[in-house]
This record gives C-alpha cells, sequence and structure tokens, in this order.
C-alpha cells in the first residue's frame, strides 16, 4: 500500500510517499502552505508544484496511491475550506486515492503517538493546542490565525517584542534590550523606520515571526521586559493545553504532551516556564519534546485512514532515517 504523507505548514510544505512498512520512494518540498497567509492561486501553485515533482520522481508507483493524507496548517477550521482543499487535491492526484485534509497538528501527534491519547501543543510560526482521547473525541484550543489567537508562536511572540519597542519610544513602556536588536536586525538608524521594515513587500507575518529568537535571547540574558512576554506566553499556552485537557481526560489522567516547533526547540527558559505551571495545574503531565519529523506523523494517518493494523514506531523511525540520510 502506497501513501502520500502531506505537511504543510506556514514555512514550508513537505511530501513524501511511503509503503506500509516505513519505506520511503518519494520526497519533495516546496514553500509555505497555509491559506491564511497565500491567495487562492498561490496555494494552489505550491500544492501542484509539491504534487508534480512526487509523480515525476516514480510514475508508476504515484499511479498505485491507495491514499493521501494532508495535514496543512489552516485546516480544521472550516468544513467549507476542508472540502475545498480535498477538492484541489483530487485534481492532482490518481483517481482511486483516497483524500483525507486535516489540520498538521494531527501530524506531529501521530508522528510522536502513533495514533494512541494524547495532546500536541505546537510552537512554531503559529501556534496550536489539539489531542485526542481512548474515545477518539478530539479537542483543539488556539490557532486561530495570526490576527486573532495564535498565543505562544513565533509570530505572537515577534509581535509582543515590536510593541515593547514602540512602547518604550513613546515612554509608555520600561527600557528593553529588544530596542537595540530589533534596529540591528532590520538594518534601520531609528525605531520610526521600522514600520517600513514591517509594511514592506513580504507578508508581516513572515517578517516578524523571526524577531522570537530575538525575545528569547534577551530573556535568557536577564532582560526584563522579554522575560515578562515569555511568561505571558507560557500562560496563555499552558491556558489551552488545559482547554483540551478538561475536554478530553479526567483530572488525573497522565498525558502526554508533545511539544513542537521551532520555538520550543529554541528556548529552554520556555519550557522551564511550562513545566512549572503544569506542576500546579496537571501534575500528571509527561512532556516529550518532538524528536520524529511531523510529515511522518502523517503517513501514520493514511495508514490508520485505510485501517492498517500493523503501526509500530518502526515505521515512523525507518522514514526519519531515510529523511535525515536525504
Amino acid at each position: 500500500m502506497y501513501v502520500l504523507g502531506i505537511d504543510g505548514g506556514g514555512t514550508k510544505t513537505t511530501g513524501v510517499v511511503a509503503d506500509e512498512n516505513g519505506k520511503v520512494y518519494m520526497e519533495s518540498h516546496t514553500g509555505p502552505s497555509n491559506p491564511n497567509n497565500l491567495g487562492q492561486s498561490e496555494f494552489e501553485e505550491v500544492l501542484k508544484g509539491l504534487v508534480e515533482d512526487l509523480e515525476k520522481q516514480d510514475p508508476v508507483i504515484f499511479s498505485e496511491l491507495a491514499v493521501c493524507f494532508a495535514g496543512m496548517s489552516g485546516a480544521g477550521d472550516s468544513s467549507l475550506r476542508d472540502a475545498e482543499f480535498e477538492k484541489l487535491l483530487k485534481k492532482f492526484l490518481p483517481d482511486q486515492a483516497v483524500i483525507i485534509v486535516k489540520n498538521d497538528a494531527y501530524n506531529v501527534l501521530y508522528s510522536e503517538t502513533l495514533g494512541k491519547p494524547g495532546i500536541v501543543q505546537i510552537a512554531g510560526t503559529g501556534s496550536i493546542s489539539f489531542g485526542i482521547n481512548s474515545e477518539n473525541e478530539t479537542a483543539r484550543s488556539g490557532g486561530w490565525g495570526y490576527l486573532f489567537d495564535e498565543a505562544g508562536s513565533a509570530y505572537h511572540l515577534g509581535n509582543e517584542a515590536l510593541r515593547a519597542v514602540f512602547r518604550n519610544y513613546d515612554g509608555r513602556g520600561p527600557e528593553t534590550v529588544l530596542t537595540k536588536e530589533i534596529i540591528k536586525h532590520f538594518n534601520v538608524n531609528d525605531v520610526k523606520n521600522l514600520v517600513d521594515k514591517v509594511h514592506g513587500p513580504s507578508h508581516p507575518r513572515s517578517v516578524i515571526a523571526p524577531l522570537a529568537s530575538l525575545i528569547i535571547t534577551a530573556a535568557e540574558s536577564g532582560d526584563r521586559v522579554a522575560i515578562e512576554i515569555i511568561r505571558q506566553a507560557c500562560a496563555e499556552i499552558m491556558g489551552c493545553i488545559e482547554a483540551c485537557h478538561n475536554k478530553l481526560f479526567t483530572a488525573d489522567h497522565q498525558t502526554l504532551v508533545v511539544l513542537s516547533g521551532g520555538v520550543f526547540a529554541n528556548s529552554l527558559q520556555l519550557l522551564a516556564c511550562l513545566r512549572k505551571l503544569s506542576k500546579k495545574k496537571l501534575p500528571n503531565i509527561v512532556w516529550r519534546q518532538a524528536q520524529a519529523a511531523p510529515v511522518s506523523g502523517a503517513v501514520v494517518g493514511g495508514l490508520m485512514a485505510m485501517g492498517f493494523k500493523g503501526i509500530d514506531i518502526k515505521i515512523t523511525e525507518r522514514i526519519n532515517r531515510q529523511l535525515q540520510k536525504k
């Protein structure tokens, strides 16, 4: 059985074709595919380019695809949008292929739990909390788009950094090393010139999200403004995790919480803050930093959708070994 797994996010999109043993036959990477940040034609071109590249690598195996599991950032917010995703993919895939579109949080969770109960907290360009229990009930919290609610995401942290810099410039907020670092980052001479940099030709989200690393560095060096931004972000993230947990598990349930995304990968302080908060609210949480490539979870999702019963850790391990070699 051949499975096409797609992991579409705000930074990049990855697709692999693998079998039920985790052997990878084709792999392709392209740009971001979050429809919240792209026009319809741009979004379609990203998916079209990804699928066509995979097909070129092995047309015979591609023609035998049984299922496509696409975990896409921005999916799951609207049933109408998900139907549009499916319709679009159907244009590029063999007629017999079953198409499943889910939020990209499924990919991360499945890559670590292989479909077993747990919660994933993603904090990359965007953020979302998502969980599944033993009754296959699901719950999500946050992740409603950068304009509304993506607490703890790189964009959220970067935006808070800019707010702190402008507030300090106006005399409404305390001094912070972030002013110096952000001016240096954008290569400008004055805070006033930051506005043009943010509202330039690129999408503001892609301009602001990279500033998260400056906040993390500033917090770890002791900057009080940055530390407070990190603390508030942790409280928001913990609130999202708690909301998912309350809907899916009993208070004393020993729940695996998988942390994924560049924000978690780069901030020991943020991780320590979350662990401290969880001891008060959800002391039985078991924290795990995500290790597997999310696209391996998309392959697991495809196998689950087809009723495959032999899913074990060897499948994702094999996929990840092959991806690392390439």
